[in-house]
């Protein structure tokens, strides 16, 4: 069985998304820690994307940021988002004028909108519902007025055939993480994946080049299978302007592209 853990990130780009959907069970990172910057492959540094979205605008890529309130290294289960400024309101905006003309922007703008009016207290919770938005509307189902918990998430993917996840987990809560406190990354995945019932882990580049031990990981029966996705170009607004951007947010895939057409693209 194949697992995929990744913290959670805010409307997801695409490769994210194209992994998750990959594994038999996705476990959701909320245990680890927020941070705004990761160090990926050759010392490149970036954003870590678990408070920002790229989406593709008249100028070119664009990002879409929630402000955190700063208090420590806490996790995303329980780093908190400040509302003293006006982002959701900015994020909106940036959405009408990026997406007004695409093909699926009424029924989409309306949605996320309603995501974004519950104004959740906690950033882990808040990319985790954008990430059930995300799923909902590739089995094509419109996202409730009401939050959808992981139960009722997890019943759909249960039942569907379009693709290969059948459930969610959160890593918060792993009896294993709240028994063993003191142990590296590693033996925390290890960890997670034996729980679950796993024996391949499918992982992203950045997490197998900085600190997996493959070692580790077969001594323990444990696959490990580096995601090699690659984004097919699909019509993207502003064409004319700017070049297709690729493995930008889950909502610019969704915005330009029909439901089919977007697991086609998602499933390589």
């Amino acid at each position: 069985m194949r697992y995929s853990g990744i913290q959670p990130q805010y409307f997801p780009r695409l490769h994210y998304f194209a992994r998750i959907l990959q594994a038999d069970i996705y476990v959701t990172r909320d245990d680890a820690q927020y941070v705004k910057k990761h160090k990926y492959p050759g010392g490149r540094v970036d954003k870590s994307y678990q408070a920002d979205t790229p989406i593709k605008g008249a100028m070119g890529r664009f990002l879409l940021s929630i402000p955190i309130k700063h208090g420590g290294y806490l996790p995303l289960g329980k780093t908190h988002i400040s509302y003293e400024s006006r982002w959701i309101g900015d994020h909106l905006k940036a959405l009408t004028m990026s997406y007004a003309k695409a093909v699926n922007f009424r029924a989409t703008y309306k949605e996320i909108g309603t995501i974004l009016a519950r104004k959740y207290t906690i950033l882990g919770n808040l990319n985790l519902a954008t990430i059930f938005w995300g799923i909902l509307r590739l089995l094509g189902d419109s996202a409730p007025s009401r939050e959808i918990s992981l139960r009722e998430i997890n019943k759909l993917l249960e039942k569907q055939n379009t693709f290969r996840l059948k459930e969610i987990r959160r890593s918060s809560d792993s009896a294993f993480l709240k028994k063993e406190t003191d142990i590296s990354p590693n033996e925390k995945i290890i960890g997670l994946i034996r729980e679950v019932g796993a024996n391949e882990d499918y992982c992203g580049g950045t997490a197998a080049t900085a600190y997996m031990d493959a070692d580790l990981f077969s001594r323990h029966g444990i696959t490990l299978t580096v995601q090699d996705w690659k984004c097919r170009q699909y019509p993207q607004l502003f064409m004319k302007k700017q070049s297709f951007i690729p493995n930008v947010s889950i909502i610019d895939l969704l915005m330009n592209t029909s439901r089919r057409d977007a697991i086609r693209i998602l499933n390589g």
